[in-house]
């Protein structure tokens, strides 16, 4: 896979070769040597590996920040990412979660969707910061006039820099021998193509034959 950073470096296609045996096959000796933008390598092929970078701070077993405990991540998880709960029935769902508390003078783990939206937001985790633009439409109209509100509305976006975000996760040793730099095609025992992520797809396995036989 290649990824273009703020700095212009990316990791080069160097040799290609072919390696065909069931179950799985591959391209070969894609080693990944970081490169600029005009395939020129930046560190030599002979020179020591760099120093690994130095291990992230590991957090106590029971640092849930930004969550007071693990009932209150795992209920924004269940809430949010499981079930994606629309902002109404996540009010409504709180409203009797509080109900059935007040007589023991507690509270829910949120106090109604915002609580929930606000908690997830303020998650310290990859240092990574929202942004946002503001778009309007500015394409061909109607001729009558008679225009949709969305094309007269101002729409906010919002991301994070994607640049960053590769950044982190090449750094991070979770994902250590787990990123392929070559496409690779994986079958099952009865000979029927597996697909798993980005680099077991057919158009990254296309782009690297092309190289191949340009070269």
């Amino acid at each position: 896979m290649l990824f273009l950073f703020r700095d212009n470096t990316i990791p080069c296609l160097t040799v290609i070769s072919f390696c065909f045996a069931l179950p799985t096959n591959k391209i070969t000796l894609l080693t990944g040597r970081v490169c600029d933008e005009f395939g020129n390598y930046s560190i030599p092929k002979d020179a020591p590996p760099p120093p690994p970078p130095p291990p992230r701070p590991s957090p106590a077993h029971d640092d849930w920040t930004p969550y007071t405990n693990r009932v209150e991540f795992e209920t924004a998880e269940f809430l949010y990412c499981k079930t994606q709960m629309s902002a109404d029935n996540i009010d409504a769902l709180t409203n009797l979660w509080a109900a059935t508390l007040l007589p023991h003078a507690d509270s829910p783990p949120f106090a109604n969707h915002s609580d929930l939206y606000e908690t997830i937001d303020s998650t310290p985790v990859g240092d990574v910061l929202w942004q946002s633009f503001s778009i309007t439409y500015d394409g061909k109209r109607p001729a009558n006039g008679d225009m949709p509100d969305w094309m007269l509305a101002e729409h906010e976006v919002w991301f994070r820099d994607p640049h960053i975000l590769v950044k982190n996760m090449l750094a991070n040793p979770d994902y250590k021998a787990q990123i392929d730099y070559a496409p690779v095609q994986e079958f099952n025992d009865g000979g029927s193509r597996r697909y798993q992520n980005f680099m077991s797809g057919d158009w990254a396995w296309e782009q690297a034959v092309r190289i191949h036989i340009l070269l």
